[in-house]
């Protein structure tokens, strides 16, 4: 009999039901499976949705998908995302619809987060990196 894997999404009780993530995210047993940070590239490694964060987003989704499926993992056993972006504003002004491309992938399933603006990512264009953490 294999290993019981669990995770157990936790929150201090006292404080605001957060929206978007979780504040902590327990696991017992698995492994554990750490993917690079994605960037919004196609399998050639050409860079979908040039200056349109919400395409980006999905592509990195969908990369992020495939990614850890060859691990075994399915986006849900994602207990870690830490997503880097160039501007936060831009994002924060399409949040109604990278909510929409949130629940395509997760659906109601809120890992740890952390949103980081930074300054400039590796390659022009890029307007969003992330880096997922899941265990299986």
């Amino acid at each position: 009999m294999g290993n019981v894997i669990s995770q157990e999404v936790l929150n201090p009780p006292a404080w605001k039901k957060p929206r978007g993530y979780s504040n902590l995210v327990k696991t017992n047993g698995g492994t554990i499976l750490f993917a690079a940070g994605q960037g919004a590239s196609d399998t050639q490694g050409n860079l979908i949705g040039k200056g349109d964060i919400c395409r980006q987003y999905e592509q990195i989704l969908q990369n992020i998908q495939e990614v850890m499926s060859i691990g075994g993992a399915k986006m849900t056993d994602i207990v870690r995302l830490t997503i880097y972006c160039t501007n936060r504003d831009a994002f924060l002004a399409k949040g109604k619809e990278c909510s929409q491309i949130y629940k395509k992938y997760f659906g109601d399933h809120y890992p740890a987060s952390t949103f980081v603006e930074i300054k400039s990512l590796i390659y022009d264009g890029m307007l969003l990196e992330i880096e997922a953490t899941a265990v299986i």
